[in-house]
């Protein structure tokens, strides 16, 4: 319009602010081109869910590539037959050495996690193997490795067609069988493992099958009583959908333990239901409650216990609310401050070493004193030798990352020495130690069976 407007606006398009301005209208179109590419591949809701998918995925794959990472052979119908231990997963290898300690033509492998494997060579003989490891939970004795595709009820058949159900099972009474559905996820205590449902529709499906022929797959509504005089398992581990592992065997009452069996029929892989939803004083109350679902049997509500190194009170506290009997916690330090006030409980402050029940026998002893496995030799041989408690549930704590075999052996002799029955275990709960369990011949008075303590749990979860 005129020289000098035109030098004005000329001025006013060299403004840094404006060039800015027009340079990021031109350059937006472009990366748009119409279509809000630039938006969507930026993205960040997009960008989050394709994570989580990706790690979804990853979690996924990791499962499956542990499950399928084992895939035995299927065996013939004259074998080898290996056995199966299950074991608390990260003492595969103490197992191993246990087992082979006891039998070294054994050959032991541990193919997954809580899992080990036992075959013998020519020199072994299957009666070497058949005995219960200390850091065994469960036994699978003989197994059958069978694999049909895809079906479940032709797995289950293949099952039928490979154990020798007729020639076990025919004169079995009613009710005797008992069947546990397993996968490798459970030995390392996975709430929801891999394959589970599946185990438990081949499980169901082979029952069924039994049911037509065998007595002892049918219920028995005549008979409440749990410790039968002849019991069989049948245990199905499912490797993969198509592979499976099945062992029936008899179960055989322990030496001196009237209530426990071997494998164990109650619990599958040996592993028991302990969590308490009350808040406890300690974690340490589970292998207490695993000692007794072993054992079979725990204190009567008229009993009267001694806890000895009871602090804080995680063994008080489940004696309590399980048994309801009296407690005589011994300890230098006190315990938590509910069962200091319990009319239950008595404290005794002092040293659980030397501490002896003033003019009595006592129903039970617990110890689970954080001490060197000679100290608790020189405990298991006052209490023994002066017959102070009738059972007693004692840890034994090893140093370092491996068992002291010969302290362990040490500690059980003395109990013997004295009359005494004793066994060891390594339960899922523990860690470098094992829990004694020692017995009198005269308890029955001092102690419910398992089918006591079975409503006893049933009452406490009400």
């Amino acid at each position: 319009r005129n020289k000098n407007s035109l030098e004005k606006i000329e001025l006013d398009m060299l403004n840094p602010a404006i060039l800015i301005y027009f340079y990021f209208l031109v350059t937006q179109k472009e990366k748009n081109n119409g279509n809000n590419v630039g938006r969507q591949r930026y993205n960040p809701k997009q960008r989050h869910h394709k994570k989580n998918k990706a790690t979804a995925t990853a979690k996924t794959q990791k499962r499956n590539k542990v499950q399928v990472a084992y895939t035995p052979k299927t065996t013939g119908p004259d074998g080898p037959f290996p056995t199966y231990f299950s074991c608390r997963h990260t003492y595969e290898e103490t197992l191993i050495e246990e087992i082979t300690r006891e039998s070294p033509a054994a050959i032991a492998s541990s193919p997954l996690p809580g899992l080990v494997r036992v075959e013998h060579d020519g020199d072994c003989s299957n009666d070497s193997l058949f005995y219960e490891p200390i850091y065994a939970l469960q036994e699978m004795p003989d197994c059958r490795i069978v694999s049909v595709p895809e079906s479940i009820k032709g797995l289950a058949r293949k099952i039928i067609e490979a154990e020798k159900f007729e020639e076990k099972l025919m004169q079995a009474p009613k009710g005797s069988l008992k069947i546990h559905a397993l996968v490798p996820g459970m030995c390392k205590g996975q709430k929801d493992p891999l394959l589970q449902r599946r185990s438990y529709l081949v499980a169901d499906s082979v029952l069924e099958m039994l049911k037509k022929k065998f007595p002892a797959a049918r219920k028995n509504a005549a008979s409440n009583n749990l410790e039968e005089d002849e019991v069989w398992l049948l245990q199905i581990l499912l490797f993969t959908p198509d592979i499976a592992a099945v062992s029936l065997a008899q179960s055989n009452r322990s030496a001196g333990f009237p209530f426990r069996y071997w494998p164990n029929p109650y619990y599958p892989l040996g592993l028991a239901n302990v969590d308490i939803e009350t808040k406890m004083p300690s974690s340490a109350y589970r292998k207490l409650l695993e000692a007794f679902a072993c054992w079979g049997i725990q204190p009567s509500p008229q009993g009267t216990v001694v806890d000895l190194g009871a602090s804080p009170g995680g063994w008080t506290a489940a004696l309590l609310l399980l048994c309801q009997c009296r407690v005589i916690a011994v300890d230098r330090s006190p315990l938590d401050s509910r069962l200091m006030n319990n009319l239950l409980v008595s404290f005794v402050q002092g040293d659980a070493f030397t501490y002896v029940p003033p003019n009595r026998v006592v129903d039970w002893m617990f110890s689970d004193i954080i001490a060197y496995p000679e100290r608790v030799s020189e405990l298991l041989d006052l209490w023994c030798g002066r017959g102070l408690a009738k059972n007693m549930v004692v840890t034994v704590k090893f140093q370092g990352k491996t068992p002291s075999w010969e302290a362990l052996q040490s500690a059980i002799d003395i109990a013997e020495s004295h009359g005494y029955d004793a066994c060891a275990k390594h339960f899922f709960n523990n860690k470098n130690e094992v829990t004694m369990m020692i017995c009198s011949n005269n308890n029955d008075s001092s102690a419910v069976s398992r089918s006591d303590i079975e409503s006893i749990y049933k009452v406490q979860k009400a």
